[in-house]
């Protein structure tokens, strides 16, 4: 009884999740089997409903990639649907899952905007760096009680980014204002001090190297500190890029 039910569980959540219950296709049978006895009608209103309220998750941490993708957004978004059910009711984990997706899809192969995906990653580093820690960005390590008593390592809620357009525009001017122009770029998103908005660097690649370097407590003995070095590390502290202890 017990692993009937379970599998009656399963079928539900799967069937609640599927294209055929969101959008109404007549392809699936599961009703008349494993589902049977329930309404299928109010079986697709609230699947509808379940997906409306996730897509409005996404598309209020990527609101920029929603209008990027034009014409083309329902067919995306279908897509997306058909390919990745939900594992999370986080809508950091839901625009990530989005994210993974363009990505995985080449979609800035397709789109008249080729630099969409380069926009959904800073979109997302936008939202993780301003997120609550009850969102699931929290922002200490797994060493923060480490016995080392000094060192200095890039702020957890710094985010990396390695694009291939300059977006910068898109975040400064509007999606329809510019169009990006192609070139490698290294992107810091970050919280800095006395801000209450995340706000988007463009940092030289050795700097971006130097920053993910420090992904962990690093004494700076061990560092090459020599005077030009140092300058940079305290501007990057003043800018809450670095963080020091002891």
């Amino acid at each position: 009884m017990t692993n009937r039910l379970l599998d009656r569980q399963a079928s539900l959540a799967e069937y609640m999740t599927s294209a055929a219950a969101i959008f109404g296709d007549n392809r699936d049978t599961s009703l008349t089997h494993d589902l049977r006895g329930i309404d299928p009608g109010l079986l697709r209103v609230e699947a509808y409903f379940s997906y409306a309220k996730r897509i409005e998750k996404i598309t209020a941490v990527l609101p920029k990639t929603f209008e990027l993708m034009g014409a083309g957004q329902a067919r995306i978004v279908r897509e997306f649907v058909e390919t990745c059910p939900p594992t999370s009711i986080s809508r950091l984990e839901n625009a990530r899952q989005f994210c993974a997706f363009l990505s995985a899809r080449r979609m800035c192969e397709i789109f008249d905007a080729p630099y969409i995906c380069d926009v959904a990653a800073c979109e997302l580093a936008c939202a993780e760096v301003d997120a609550d820690d009850d969102l699931g960005l929290h922002v200490g390590s797994k060493d923060e009680h480490d016995a080392a008593p000094r060192g200095i390592r890039r702020c957890p809620t710094v985010v990396l980014l390695s694009c291939a357009h300059d977006i910068r525009p898109i975040f400064e001017a509007g999606t329809g204002q510019v169009v990006p122009a192609k070139r490698e770029t290294r992107l810091v998103v970050a919280l800095p001090p006395g801000t209450d908005r995340p706000q988007v660097f463009e940092v030289p690649a050795a700097v971006s190297d130097l920053l993910a370097a420090l992904d962990d407590w690093t004494d700076p003995l061990l560092l090459d500190v020599a005077p030009p070095l140092a300058k940079l590390l305290a501007d990057l502290v003043a800018r809450g890029l670095v963080e020091v202890r002891g």
